[in-house]
């Protein structure tokens, strides 16, 4: 909405033009008629502008709608979590980098009624203190996350430091390196320091970045399944992007008898239930 770009002048500017000349070019052959195609082709075009604009506003329209949905129900799902939750502390930032409140009310939920005795994510950050508290208002279980960048790493412990989940979650230094799943090469988390007291009944894939190469985060159920007790649940967040969807296929594919579900988040996120 704000001012015209240079293409955009050459074709308000040009196309007119190009018209008139072409008027100019036709008039010593077909004379007065020369006038009435340049008249016709500025009248097309005039109506081409008025209804791009016209489509343009309805798309900006639909858009904002769109938008103002969004920020609503995501906006009742944060409330949903303080009011659940209580936090002590201010919760980290949630969207963009971070997971949407609706993925966070998912997993507030899904704990809520399965109480898992242990939670393994990959990546961490806001899921990780709201995982956390979770476990600590019900006074049992523990989550861990792995994460690849020492900063994102400190600003996770600090948060789980403010909340006083120290007991509770636990945030691994897992830097990427280059391994082989399945026969292809994926730069995946060092699991070295990965040992968890009894196998994760729920499992959240959150990284790592999509930047590193096409299908980056397929390895994280081949590469933790035998941390995973029978009939865990894994959660895949950013489910709307293709990438996840064959992930999540694959997965379900490699597993047969589990259970695949979409759910209609911010970003989506794939659910799949191991048999």
């Amino acid at each position: 909405m704000g001012r015209m770009n240079l293409r955009q002048w050459s074709v308000v500017i040009g196309v007119p033009a190009m018209a008139v000349l072409l008027g100019l070019v036709l008039q010593p052959w077909i004379g007065s008629g020369a006038i009435m195609i340049t008249m016709g082709l500025l009248s097309i075009f005039l109506a081409f502008l008025v209804i791009e604009s016209r489509n343009f506003g309805l798309g900006l329209f639909e858009r904002q709608v769109k938008e103002v949905r969004s920020n609503y129900v995501q906006m009742e799902a944060l409330l949903a979590i303080h009011s659940t939750l209580k936090p002590a502390a201010p919760l980290p930032p949630t969207r963009f980098w971070a997971a949407s409140p609706d993925l966070l009310r998912e997993l507030v939920t899904h704990i809520q009624r399965h109480r898992p005795t242990c939670v393994l994510e990959v990546s961490s950050g806001t899921s990780t203190v709201v995982i956390g508290l979770c476990l600590k208002q019900l006074g049992t279980g523990r989550v861990v996350a792995l994460e690849h960048d020492p900063h994102y790493a400190g600003i996770t412990r600090r948060a789980i430091a403010d909340h006083g989940l120290e007991g509770i979650a636990t945030v691994l230094d897992a830097p990427l390196k280059e391994q082989m799943v399945n026969g292809e090469r994926y730069p995946w988390y060092d699991l070295s320091t990965l040992e968890l007291v009894s196998p994760a009944d729920l499992l959240v894939v959150d990284g790592p970045p999509d930047t590193l190469r096409s299908m980056a985060r397929y390895p994280a159920l081949p590469m933790l399944a035998g941390h995973l007790a029978r009939g865990a649940r894994v959660l895949l967040d950013d489910g709307g992007r293709s990438d996840e969807r064959a992930i999540a296929h694959r997965w379900a594919a490699e597993h047969p008898g589990s259970t695949l579900d979409f759910l209609p988040l911010e970003a989506g996120a794939w659910s799949l239930r191991l048999p």
